[in-house]
């Protein structure tokens, strides 16, 4: 395999943003060695296509090659990933969505860790979270307070916190190639599938430092492949479409941990029903009591509710509606 980086662009609509990643790539103190972008047949797939023809003179000048794809049909998040793993031409995938940004050292910081673990499967890292501009920060979301590598004898729960973003996650091509499956289409969480086979074979290596910048704010875009089109609507998570994407974690962690005979989803599940639900009913914060009560439901169906957090939250959001924005307001300052 060729040594090198690829950053892979899952890119569907949203030209604006993806002209801004394009920017903060070139500007980048190290370059990569490709960008390859797979446009997953958007509406606006002429502007996207535009923007690409106009870095591509940019980043040509500068030998990077610039790989650009235009899907036949929708393929969904999922099957994009693995096919932007698979056309890369370097060692190292470097996936990134097309609303999010580098950082102008960002090339440098995975750099210095492959050189020193060649053999890892799979990087995450810390990053930076922006709602329009990165200069003026919300915060930095960080999961381990130095550069690290997680496997097997660590904490389950690490695999969703440290890869459930997608920004920035590095994979060796020919390892992830070795594991490419369909199986987990419409999840929206392929990567979990990687990371969780990482856990229970090299490790997850993770970053001391960020090397991107995730977009708050952005409403989704998922639901307009043929298998999460039933679920997901596009620009917002719906309960169902939610408890899909969890139900699709939860199978990966009892078929990857018994593939490698290790328990992984016991802790993957304590992981959503507690840590991640206080962010799912933060985001449902203010909604009718119907929606809630149809993502009560969900998570029960999933056994995903029976813990006191869940609990509470359900009842703060249903009580006090609106409202309750304040109490979770608080609790992230408390946190900080």
């Amino acid at each position: 395999m060729t040594q090198g980086y690829s950053i892979a662009i899952p890119a569907y609509g949203r030209p604006n943003e993806f002209e801004d990643l394009l920017k903060s790539i070139n500007e980048m103190d190290m370059l990569p060695n490709e960008v390859i972008i797979c446009e997953d047949f958007s509406k606006e797939r002429t502007e996207i296509r535009a923007v690409t023809e106009k870095y591509q003179v940019i980043f040509n000048a500068k030998n990077v090659v610039v790989s650009y794809i235009e899907n036949e049909k929708n393929l969904g998040y999922d099957a994009n990933i693995r096919k932007l793993i698979d056309l890369a031409l370097y060692k190292w995938v470097i996936l990134i969505g097309n609303d999010d940004l580098f950082l102008k050292n960002g090339l440098n910081e995975i750099d210095d860790f492959c050189k020193r673990n060649e053999s890892i499967a799979m990087i995450s890292r810390p990053f930076i979270r922006f709602e329009k501009d990165i200069n003026k920060p919300l915060g930095v979301s960080r999961i381990l307070p130095n550069e690290a590598i997680i496997g097997k004898n660590d904490s389950a729960k690490l695999i969703f916190r440290m890869c459930g973003f997608v920004g920035g996650l590095v994979i060796n091509k020919e390892w992830a190639k070795n594991l490419a499956k369909d199986k987990y289409d419409g999840t929206l969480f392929y990567q979990i599938y990687l990371a969780a086979n990482a856990f229970c074979t090299t490790g997850i290596g993770y970053l001391g430092n960020p090397s991107v910048g995730g977009r708050a704010g952005n409403p989704p875009l998922f639901g307009n492949s043929e298998k999460d089109g039933n679920l997901h609507i596009p620009g917002s998570y719906s309960a169902k479409g939610r408890a899909s994407m969890w139900k699709g974690v939860l199978d990966i962690g009892k078929d990857v941990g018994n593939e490698y005979n290790i328990e992984i989803r016991e802790e993957l599940r304590q992981e959503l029903m507690i840590r991640q639900s206080f962010h799912v009913f933060e985001m449902n914060v203010g909604v009718s009591k119907e929606t809630l009560k149809e993502l009560k439901s969900e998570l029960k169906k999933l056994d995903l509710f029976h813990h006191w957090i869940p609990k509470t939250l359900y009842f703060l959001n249903i009580t006090f509606g609106k409202n309750a924005y304040y109490v979770y307001y608080l609790t992230r300052k408390i946190m900080q």
